[in-house]
This record gives C-alpha cells, structure tokens and sequence, in this order.
C-alpha cells in the first residue's frame, strides 16, 4: 500500500522503520504499517487508496449492520 510520508521526526515510529525514508516520500507499506502511520499523523493516502481493514482481509466475509447484529 503506497502512502506519502508527511512529516518524519524519528528514524522508528511505532515499530515502522523509517530510517531510509525522508518526509515527502511515497512509501510501499503494509496494510497494518499504513494504517498505523495514517492514524498517528505521519503519513497519508496515495490516490485515494485507503488501508484494509479485517473485513476486506477476507472477501467471504460480510459485514453486518449493527443493528442487524442486536437482534
């Protein structure tokens, strides 16, 4: 999953290494470091591509409304 590395203040950043990488970067992560650097601030999307979450991990599963489930 590609994102640009917005802003870099340590060469490790939640257990990610960035040592190699410079603020303004697009890097190719993981979806879980993705999500992790977006969440922190650090980075954000490339071309609209969002990180996965548990449902999109495994395509037979559905989600179901929350409403749906409290019946």
């Amino acid at each position: 999953m590609k994102v640009h590395l917005i802003r870099k203040f340590a060469d490790l950043i939640d257990g990610i290494d960035l040592s190699r990488a410079k603020a303004g970067e697009v890097l190719d992560v993981s979806a879980h470091d993705a999500n992790i650097l977006i969440a922190e601030g650090w980075a954000e999307y490339v071309g609209g591509a969002r990180a996965l979450d548990k449902a999109d991990e495994h395509p037979r599963r559905k989600r179901t409304p929350r409403s749906a489930k409290r019946r």
